[in-house]
């Protein structure tokens, strides 16, 4: 009898999935245009779908069932009856009326699963009030996502892991971020155009053995092959952006293009630092897809961005402290500043489908970078501590001069990228396996030529203090060149199965790293599992693990002296990650619950030190640590027809400090600079009743304190914790020109759609901490506490306040 058992065990899921069929087909409406985000589920909503970008849907159910519901947004649903028959796969091509509602709707992938990636709306972007306006900004907003602390840059810390931890793809293409940014001001324009995305995804940890290289996270993006001619463009106090897409009559050839201009100057002049600003960042890319035949097709992607900084400050004034000792600094300057990053991409990719379940794709792409960051700066401090009672007729006054000083900041420093990529990748899928691989050689070279000093006087004294030479506190000069070549395979296998209650996906992967630089060979095994219940809330259960190396770049590798140290061996991470999400029904409303417990035990890592988005490392330290926390997000019908979401964040990180104390052997844990313990989000979309061509968005972020300490000291660089951070940012937008709608004036006639938007950065005008500068004083002794080793670290504070009008338009 128990061997009649076990054997049922193991038939039952062959039994079950025998019994189920797969539907699949278009959307459209009646004027034949594909309407995408239809909502697709069975009578009972036991199983349910959404039709993708291209208006396509499939779905998997068991074939007790004999009707299919469509449903768009405040429409009744459309019933289809699905045809009888002995077939397991059965097409149905569903033409619904079009709808005359325009929502913005977050749709997450309906399937199980188990790698943990998660589903971004592009359009979201549009309505987010956001400095930055990209897809970053949404990335910004997800599960385990510290609450980024500099409105003004695109990085983002992703479970406790620096800003050169996340990896960012591009319709296969690994993308390259600037390396000499230091600040959020510099930046510029991201790579991703959000204009031209067809979909994103996004995965904070446990991710798919096809992505490699980096410890934290990965977003993989995929930009349209357009079906219709379209035409946007949109102005604002913040610049202006534009995009083209068109498909020939025949179908075959498609392209989507686009250009943004973005200038910060109308907010830079909310800083601290006064001065000329002047940013100008420009980004024209292109995408083509050409269908050679039916099993051939060939894409094509060109980027070119072009980021210019320029800044001649004057002076500036920062007030901190507390009540009980509450400072002042203030610096006037001489000097100018001028930071250029040129980049240029070209891809080109052949993708070669000779049958319908099997694929293979070998793409060619090149990369070069050219940036440069050149400054003469000298500023005069006065550093003061004032009167804080505020009853007093002197209250702010200056009551003690805690130094006075001098100093001078100089850098020439230009940094070279070069990269070519060949990539061979390939699937193969039956009805229960998806089978993945692809092979990877790239060649990386980099060339930088640093030169860098700062000058520091207090009182006539320069820092460090010497009767007979003159020291500056910092010089570096250095001359790398590296050449290197890497070499990464990968294979996965994702299979499915149906066993009673539930529906299962496994993803088992291996990814190999070889690097010349390094003369390291990697393995790296991973492996997620995922089970689906036939429930009504739809509950999913999700473990993933791996090892996650992360070989190293350039700057992991170089001192602060500039010179390449002699342990090129990567990073490494082991991700421990348990989710779990489901739907429910409150109060009327949809909403889906996520939540994942996570741990990553880190080791050989290299420590870092963190300057508003400059990430520093001290490269001849291997240490190790971890990371723990949970993340949860519940996202839905906050506002009837209209999603939001809220999401909240805990996390400790800790590495280990190895330091000698009277002859012997110490080792303790410090916090990482990345270790924020609280972060939240809450955005919310909201419409006047009756009437959703007026909207108000509403995003709100918070997070806690961040580690800081006294720069290039590893022992003591966490031994304070910075203010909350607390931002506000609201929009409302009003529809002028519904697409259903037109405007009968000459002027307006070609124009689809039209609606204005009014933004509000920082709403509350919080001072927010984005880092520290050091001002070290000469030891006055007048002082009866001075700071400890003379040294007094000043907050340098977020943009404060600002509006913005943006005027966005289709044709």
């Amino acid at each position: 009898m128990n061997r009649i058992s076990i054997i049922l065990i193991f038939l039952f899921p062959i039994i079950v999935k025998s019994q189920t069929i797969s539907v699949e087909g278009l959307v459209t409406d009646d004027k034949n245009k594909v309407i995408p985000f239809v909502n697709i589920f069975t009578s009972d909503s036991k199983f349910a779908t959404y039709s993708n970008t291209e208006g396509k849907y499939k779905i998997k159910i068991p074939n007790t069932y004999k009707k299919l519901y469509f449903k768009q947004t405040d429409a009744e649903a459309f019933i289809i009856e699905i045809p009888k028959g002995n077939n397991n796969e059965v097409v149905i091509n569903v033409k619904l009326g079009a709808s005359n509602q325009i929502d913005v709707v977050v749709v997450e992938a309906e399937g199980i699963n188990s790698a943990g990636n998660f589903a971004i709306d592009s359009k979201i972007s549009d309505v987010l009030p956001s400095i930055n306006g990209g897809i970053e900004s949404l990335v910004k907003t997800e599960l385990g996502v510290s609450a980024s602390r500099n409105p003004l840059s695109s990085k983002y810390s992703v479970r406790g892991g620096s800003f050169d931890e996340n990896l960012v793809y591009v319709n296969g293409i690994e993308i390259y971020r600037p390396q000499l940014v230091r600040s959020g001001q510099q930046e510029g324009l991201s790579f991703i155009n959000p204009k031209l995305v067809s979909e994103a995804k996004f995965s904070s940890g446990g991710f798919e053995a096809r992505y490699g290289g980096k410890m934290s996270s990965v977003l993989d993006v995929i930009y349209k092959q357009p079906k219709k001619r379209e035409i946007s463009a949109s102005l604002s106090l913040l610049g202006a952006s534009a995009h083209y897409q068109d498909v020939s009559k025949n179908g075959k050839f498609s392209h989507i293009t686009g250009f943004r201009y973005k200038t910060t100057k109308y907010v830079l002049n909310t800083l601290e630092t006064e001065g000329d600003y002047n940013p100008n960042f420009l980004d024209f890319q292109t995408y083509w897809t050409y269908k050679i035949n039916p099993k051939f097709t060939l894409n094509f992607l060109a980027n070119i961005s072009d980021n210019n900084f320029h800044f001649t400050p004057t002076s500036g004034t920062t007030n901190f402290g507390s009540l009980q000792s509450f400072k002042s600094l203030y610096i006037a300057y001489i000097g100018q500043e001028t930071d250029k990053f040129l980049s240029n991409t070209e891809a080109i990719s052949l993708h070669f489908h000779p049958h319908k379940n099997l694929n293979f794709t070998y793409s060619f792409s090149a990369m070069q970078a050219s940036e440069s960051e050149t400054f003469d700066i000298i500023g005069f401090y006065s550093l003061n501590e004032l009167n804080s009672d505020i009853g007093s007729v002197t209250a702010g006054d200056s009551i003690v001069s805690l130094g006075t000083g001098a100093f001078m900041r100089h850098a020439r420093n230009y940094m070279d990228v070069i990269s070519f990529t060949n990539a061979l990748s390939g699937y193969y899928k039956t009805e229960n396996h998806y089978l993945n691989w692809g092979l990877t050689y790239k060649n990386e070279q980099i060339s930088d030529d640093i030169d860098e000093w700062n000058l520091q006087d207090s009182a006539s004294y320069s820092i460090p203090v010497d009767d007979e030479n003159l020291y500056v506190s910092e010089n570096i000069k250095a001359e790398n060149d590296i050449n290197k070549n890497i070499y990464t395979a990968f294979i996965q296998d994702k299979i499915e199965f149906v066993s009673y209650r539930f529906e299962y996906e496994l993803i088992g992967g291996l990814r190999t790293n070889y690097s010349s630089f390094s003369e390291e060979f990697i393995i790296d095994p991973r492996f997620a599992i995922a089970a689906k219940s036939f429930s009504k809330n739809k509950h999913v259960f999700r473990f993933s693990t791996g090892i996650y190396h992360q070989p190293v770049f350039y700057k992991e590798i170089r001192d602060f002296d500039g010179n390449i140290v002699s342990d090129l061996s990567a990073q490494k991470s082991i991700h421990f990650i348990l989710g779990h999400n489901f739907k429910f029904n409150a109060l009327g409303r949809n909403f889906k619950l996520y939540t994942e417990l996570y741990y990553k035990s880190l080791s050989n890592i290299i420590p870092f030190e963190m300057d508003n988005v400059r990430v520093r490392y001290y490269a001849d330290v291997r240490t190790s640590g971890y990371v723990a926390g949970i993340d949860t997000k519940i996202m839905g019908d906050f506002v009837p027809g209209v999603d939001s979401w809220f999401s909240l964040s805990v996390l400790k990180t800790e590495e280990v400090v190895n330091t000698v104390s009277n002859g012997a052997d110490t080792s303790y844990y410090i916090p990482r600079p990345t270790d924020q313990r609280f972060s939240a989000n809450l955005f919310i979309q909201d419409f006047i009743p009756g009437n959703k061509n007026f909207k108000a968005h509403l995003n709100l972020v918070y997070g806690s304190s961040f580690p800081f300490g006294f720069p290039k000291e590893i022992e003591t660089k966490g031994i304070a914790r910075s203010n909350p951070y607390n931002r506000v940012d609201l929009g409302a937008s009003a529809i002028i020109i519904k697409e259903d709608k037109r405007s009968s004036r000459k002027l307006l006639k070609n124009v689809k759609s039209l609606w204005l938007t009014v933004e509000v950065f920082n709403m509350l005008d919080v001072n927010n901490t984005i880092s520290y500068r050091w001002v070290h004083v000469v030891p006055n002794t007048s002082i009866a506490a001075n700071s400890v080793k003379n040294q007094y670290p000043v907050p340098v504070n977020a943009t404060g306040r600002r509006f913005n009008l943006k005027l966005s338009m289709k044709f």
